[in-house]
């Protein structure tokens, strides 16, 4: 057996019995839903479901400091009804190791923000799950990378993005400049998209949920991931995650092209060039927000980007079916996409 492997089932044991400890208290389940997205045919539902008291404000609900929302008693393997808004029970699905539930179910829902409900024996019942339907004829998508994109966090210097999340309080988080008012333009178009891909952890969505709502940037679907060991490595592939959602939003979507937001601290610009080679004539628009020099340092010890973010970008530059923009802020990347007639 691999230490990988090892440490799986290490947490899979603790999950198992913080549940039991849980349950002889008297903590009932509790649904967390994440905003999802779907079509007028089928819906991906996206939520938790965690053990907590049952006289405890809902999980998530209110505003913490980050450390808090890392001290939670996973529910794996509990049975969660899925059902429309009129009670028609659409599916029945388990949550998986980490309590989460992550399902494509078919249904017939309007285009618009729609709702499907989530039930769990012996605790939350008809929680609303968020759920925007993209119109048949939506053509364009935003997706957009979270951390030193729309939100200042010098994510990849791991003491300083620690501190960030553990030690602040979320109402303390501030936007990077220009961006809110940027995307609201970007899908001021009733069927345009929204979707916000990110390597953060779910047990932050519901305070990157209240960041948009404060600093107005528009809805959309969450696209997280969990940090946990897998049985093959001791971390999710943060880089792997991005690669893998933006293969499969364009394989759902296949009439939809994608407009790409992220920054030059991290493996954005690397990412989105091989899913512009990947999926030829999807990307319309790439746009990366660039770090300053204090950031770059403060991010990767060096006031540059790093060698495949600057070969990400150069190749992006010369690709012939994608616009290409950089800049250091919201404000300088609208300018530049009104320029070359995105906007």
């Amino acid at each position: 057996m691999s230490f990988a492997e090892w440490t799986a089932r290490t947490e899979d044991r603790m999950i198992t019995t913080v549940a039991r400890w849980c349950t002889r208290r008297g903590y009932v389940p509790r649904i967390v839903t994440y905003p999802s997205y779907g079509t007028t045919t089928w819906v991906r539902v996206s939520a938790r479901v965690l053990l907590s008291d049952p006289l405890a404000p809902s999980p998530g609900s209110t505003a913490r400091r980050g450390w808090r929302t890392l001290f939670t008693a996973e529910y794996p393997g509990t049975e969660v009804e899925i059902r429309d808004t009129d009670g028609t029970l659409i599916d029945l699905v388990r949550t998986d190791r980490g309590g989460y539930v992550d399902v494509v179910v078919p249904v017939s829902l309007e285009p618009g923000l729609r709702s499907v409900l989530l039930s769990v024996p012996g605790g939350d019942q008809g929680v609303a799950a968020p759920i925007h339907v993209l119109d048949p004829g939506t053509r364009r998508a935003v997706v957009s990378d979270i951390d030193d994109t729309v939100l200042v966090t010098f994510m990849p210097r791991l003491w300083l993005a620690a501190w960030n999340f553990l030690a602040r309080s979320e109402t303390s988080r501030r936007a990077v400049p220009g961006m809110p008012a940027l995307y609201r333009t970007l899908t001021a178009e009733q069927d345009t998209a929204m979707f916000y891909l990110s390597n953060g952890a779910w047990n932050s969505a519901a305070a990157l949920g209240r960041f948009f709502t404060r600093v107005g940037l528009p809805a959309g679907a969450l696209l997280l991931t969990d940090f946990g060991p897998t049985g093959t490595a001791l971390f999710r592939s943060g880089r792997a995650h991005k690669a893998r959602v933006l293969l499969q939003l364009a394989d759902e979507f296949p009439d939809v092209r994608f407009v790409l937001l992220g920054d030059d601290g991290e493996h954005d610009p690397e990412i989105y060039r091989e899913f512009d080679t990947a999926r030829p004539g999807r990307v319309e628009v790439v746009a990366i927000r660039q770090l300053s020099a204090v950031e770059q340092v403060v991010s990767s010890g060096t006031p540059l980007p790093l060698p495949g973010a600057r070969d990400g970008m150069e190749r992006l530059e010369r690709a012939s079916e994608t616009v290409f923009v950089a800049g250091e802020d919201g404000e300088v990347l609208a300018a530049e996409l009104r320029g070359a007639g995105v906007m």
